[in-house]
């Protein structure tokens, strides 16, 4: 099966931590192409005995994300200096350190934008500092080849029902990368009654440099805390589920190679997650990524206990309510209509609230 073949490679390419055997594989296009749509296509192409044609794509491709990060940086770089001469915290999550920990080049990584957490005191500050500097809540449009502002309604709605603002798009002069993208972000979990202190987490940061632009990211255990927490909730919240990049192997992958690469005390790791009162979310998140690459000792390195079997297989978060999936995990994975599957299970009244969230979101 191409899910199976597609598993082979992704476990191979992280099996060496020196230099990876490329091109083992011959090429498969419909391997190829579960691949992309798992937002890991070139990792698992870089593995593959590529024709001409695609080996140039991909080369286009993964110049385009090393644009991406350096731009994303290179413009967010004054902002950042603006931030700490005003003595306000941010740290950049996900993104870029990441990236370049998982896969040591980080062009094997789409990203779409940068993700900033700062403190939800302080939004309208930094608003007027990122427009400021070019940057504009709104949606790049292709076609028109122009920034659609969002209505006050949209910037409303991000704001009451989100822990997030609606996003910033600035324009920039590349060819290959006409807008970047920048989402601020209030907290990296999704309760506000949680026990998380987002000041107190901003605080555990350390500076990144790249390619000459100093800023700051989480410290490699924070990090590991948000990359499973995020991947928690896009897995398991219904406002989400129904979305093509909810149940991804790309989250697994990022995690695995930051796990194998990244420099975690996991002493401190597991005293995070008891403190903030998380095992469950972060031990659901790296079971499953154990599953996919077949490494329990990922599992022996946290020290802690897996969820039992009815929350591996739950989900819906808070007020959602609790569901149980019939399905197992790999056919949720590798599921082709996630919508579908998932209106089987929810009440008319969450999925009427899901279409007018994505009637809203398309304004």
């Amino acid at each position: 099966m191409n899910q199976d073949t597609l598993l082979v490679i992704l476990r191979r390419f992280f099996a060496f931590d020196g230099e990876k055997q490329l091109h083992e594989f011959p090429q498969n296009d419909e391997v190829l192409e579960l691949a992309f749509q798992h937002n890991i296509g070139l990792v698992v192409g870089d593995m593959m005995k590529l024709d001409r044609k695609q080996r140039l794509v991909n080369r286009i491709l993964r110049q385009k994300n090393s644009q991406r990060f350096y731009e994303n940086l290179r413009n967010f770089s004054p902002v950042a200096t603006e931030l700490d001469s005003a003595q306000i915290p941010y740290c950049i999550t996900k993104g870029i350190y990441a990236a370049k920990t998982a896969y040591v080049d980080e062009s094997y990584r789409k990203s779409d934008d940068l993700d900033v957490v700062i403190n939800r005191e302080d939004y309208a500050e930094v608003k007027k500092i990122l427009l400021e500097n070019g940057y504009i809540q709104g949606i790049y449009d292709e076609k028109e080849k122009k920034i659609k502002p969002f209505t006050r309604q949209q910037e409303i709605f991000y704001l009451s029902y989100t822990q997030q603002s609606a996003p910033f798009v600035k324009k920039i002069e590349n060819d290959l990368l006409p807008v970047i993208n920048l989402d601020l972000n209030f907290h990296i979990f999704w309760n506000n009654s949680s026990s998380m202190d987002i000041r107190e987490m901003i605080g555990k940061s350390q500076v990144l440099d790249y390619k000459g632009f100093q800023v700051k990211t989480f410290q490699d255990e924070y990090m590991l805390l948000h990359m499973c927490l995020h991947a928690y909730y896009d897995m398991n919240s219904i406002y989400v589920l129904y979305k093509t990049y909810s149940y991804s192997l790309k989250y697994f992958a990022d995690i695995y190679g930051f796990i194998k690469r990244a420099n975690i005390n996991w002493e401190s790791f597991r005293t995070i997650c008891e403190t903030y009162q998380v095992e469950n979310y972060i031990m659901y998140i790296i079971y499953y990524t154990s599953v996919i690459f077949e490494d329990k000792g990922i599992l022996e390195n946290t020290s802690m206990k897996v969820p039992d079997e009815r929350f591996l297989n739950q989900f819906g978060l808070d007020k959602e309510g609790t569901y149980h999936w019939e399905e197992e995990f790999m056919q949720r994975l590798f599921c082709e209509d996630r919508k579908s599957l998932l209106f089987q299970y929810i009440s008319d009244d969450n999925k009427e609230k899901i279409e007018q969230g994505i009637k809203l979101e398309g304004m």
